[in-house]
């Protein structure tokens, strides 16, 4: 979810491995057309105070939403040096979500309640509200369509002028769901997605929902406590520098990268290389886990009971 989990604190690290070997598979399992790398052209401060939910450049100008209930805020962001030139908080019962702007419109999800909060760009005031089926996670917006996600593998499409649902865009690669679109970012023909929970940006036909190719920022610094919440969470494209400003949930830096297009060979060697690292950081806990395992299907198929596993203490 979009929020800090007391669940996702508590989840045992046992499962971690699983995860890893999961994570093997899909991506043993799913190609795309080509793949990104990214260049650092700058790097100015971020307000570590932000729980970054959505970012959005117009004109020049960067705005921001901001969660977490009581903390929620609509923003304007100065591109020279990250300070603040304003901000408008959002009703404390709300929890801030992605936003968009339209015109000298500013949309801001909500979270759970329901709503898009419609403001005035220049003035922050607010013009109105609509409602929203689900939960709200991320948003952008093409002329003629606005595109909502909820951290699933499907994007809602409203109409930008009334915001009613229109229809909705399911996110696959080679016939595997694409879960956990989170931060959304409108290109020409194309949605950056954020996915919830990890470094990686997925770059989606707005056509057909094809995943068309992924662009790894694990190497971005952050500044962040450590906190496992305060992940990346904020793509802008900006026009004028042609390239993309990225965040994160209580980052204290922002970066503006370039984006490039990598050698398909040379981007799987290190995928492969990144994937079987982490699986050995886990070898010991990997390597009982499965001597457990084999010793049960063993017995098993000879249909004997199991050994008792204190004979492992016993051996020790």
């Amino acid at each position: 979810m979009e929020r800090r989990s007391d669940d996702m604190a508590s989840t045992s690290n046992v499962l971690h491995p699983a995860a890893i070997l999961l994570s093997l598979l899909i991506m043993l399992s799913t190609s795309v057309s080509a793949t990104l790398g990214h260049n650092l052209v700058s790097t100015i401060p971020h307000d570590d105070s932000a729980f970054t939910q959505g970012l959005e450049m117009q004109d020049g100008r960067m705005f921001e939403s901001t969660g977490l209930y009581e903390h929620s805020q609509v923003r304007e962001i100065s591109v020279e040096d990250g300070s603040l030139i304003r901000s408008h908080d959002l009703n404390d019962s709300f929890f801030g979500e992605g936003l968009t702007l339209i015109d000298d419109r500013i949309l801001v999800l909500t979270w759970k309640a329901g709503l898009i909060l419609e403001f005035q760009r220049d003035t922050f005031n607010q013009s109105n509200h609509y409602n929203l089926e689900g939960e709200g996670w991320g948003m952008c917006s093409f002329e003629d369509r606005i595109m909502v996600s909820d951290g699933t593998d499907q994007l809602s499409i409203l109409d930008p002028l009334t915001l009613e649902l229109t229809g909705s865009l399911q996110v696959s690669s080679n016939n595997h769901d694409i879960s956990n679109l989170n931060e959304l970012e409108c290109v020409g023909d194309k949605i950056y997605a954020n996915q919830w929970m990890s470094p990686f940006v997925h770059v989606i036909s707005a056509n057909d929902g094809e995943l068309i190719a992924t662009l790894d920022l694990s190497t971005l610094p952050s500044g962040t406590s450590g906190d496992r919440n305060e992940v990346l969470n904020g793509i802008a494209w900006d026009e004028e520098r042609q390239g993309f400003w990225v965040t994160g949930k209580n980052w204290t830096t922002m970066h503006l990268i370039e984006v490039y297009e990598t050698d398909q060979n040379e981007y799987s060697r290190d995928i492969e290389d990144s994937i079987f690292d982490s699986i050995a950081s886990e070898k010991n806990l990997l390597l009982i886990s499965l001597a457990v395992l084999a010793t049960f299907a063993v017995a098993v198929s000879l249909n004997q009971p199991p050994p008792s596993l204190s004979a492992y203490n016993e051996d020790e």
